[in-house]
């Protein structure tokens, strides 16, 4: 794509930073690289139609249906384009292991073999987060079963050895009032026969992905967007980091994922189908009191 076709960015970054993704990104003139003060200023070459930046790519529209996912690249900063490009083609992998899924973003292929760009489908509602910010609570049937659905979807990447590794809020998107997980370029994938339970015994960040989620389902039982970010704090949440969950849906099981009390997704997946049963179970029994309710205020009626 010619530069003509580019609108410019910049990034603004401190000196000390300790890499350019922690920088903020807004619209510049053109590309290149100068210093104010204690700024780097750093403009950035965008493609046209942008609708977010991410830690590893640029995402720009194609049509209403579709989005591309570009790398995202700095000037004069040839590791870190490569980093990039290398996240976008893990990620690219991964959708490709992880097929078609109802609960997972649609992967529609390359967009560009060069740089490694990747087609996804075009979730018009936003993320979670924002969704959550800017929308009235949902009926508490529609709110779990979001959570189951995030649960099930979860599970299933799971099964197929990978670890998202970037379970937030803001990477899981609204398309027709149904949810989908995106952004998969720090996901960890295992071999195929890989035993996922020693996985997450040896190694605790394999288990960060439940600490994730159980921020997510918070964040929707609650309607009120939380995260507690593990890589931040380089180590799991003290109670005195964590809002109150008492009386929400779904309360023990965000609870067991912010204390590290799931060994496995497995785990917390059964747990998980155990309460949606007993959920279902409590709902059939409500409409056959109601039934039965109803039933004798008829006869009642009738009776003299």
């Amino acid at each position: 794509m010619a530069d003509k076709d580019y609108k410019a960015l910049y990034v603004r970054a401190e000196e000390n930073a300790k890499s350019p993704e922690e920088s903020n990104y807004v619209a510049a003139a053109r590309p290149t690289v100068e210093q104010s003060g204690s700024e780097i200023i750093l403009h950035v070459k965008q493609p046209p139609k942008c609708i977010s930046i991410g830690f590893s790519g640029i995402i720009c529209e194609i049509n209403e249906d579709t989005i591309v996912k570009h790398p995202k690249v700095i000037p004069n900063n040839d590791p870190y384009n490569q980093m990039y490009r290398d996240m976008i083609i893990n990620e690219r992998l991964v959708y490709e292991r992880l097929g078609s899924h109802k609960g997972i973003i649609s992967y529609l292929g390359v967009h560009d073999e060069v740089t490694g760009a990747i087609r996804l489908a075009y979730a018009k509602e936003g993320d979670l987060e924002c969704y959550i910010q800017s929308h009235d609570k949902p009926s508490e049937t529609i709110r779990a079963t979001w959570i189951q659905l995030l649960v099930e979807t979860f599970w299933y990447i799971y099964s197929q050895k990978v670890l998202h590794q970037d379970v937030k809020p803001n990477n899981i998107l609204v398309e027709n009032g149904t949810l989908k997980v995106v952004d998969f370029a720090n996901a960890t994938m295992h071999a195929l026969d890989a035993d996922m339970e020693e996985v997450c015994v040896k190694d605790p960040l394999s288990r960060v992905d439940i600490l994730g989620l159980g921020c997510i389902i918070y964040s929707i039982a609650a309607w009120r967007v939380f995260y507690y970010d593990y890589f931040e704090h380089d180590c799991w949440p003290e109670p005195e980091n964590l809002p109150a969950t008492s009386g929400l849906l779904y309360d023990d099981i965000i609870n067991k994922c912010w204390i590290d009390s799931y060994g496995t997704l497995k785990s917390l997946f059964a747990h998980a189908h155990n309460h949606r049963t007993k959920r279902l179970l409590l709902s059939f029994e409500f409409i056959n009191v109601a039934r039965k309710f109803l039933c004798y205020k008829a006869i009642s009626r009738k009776t003299p």
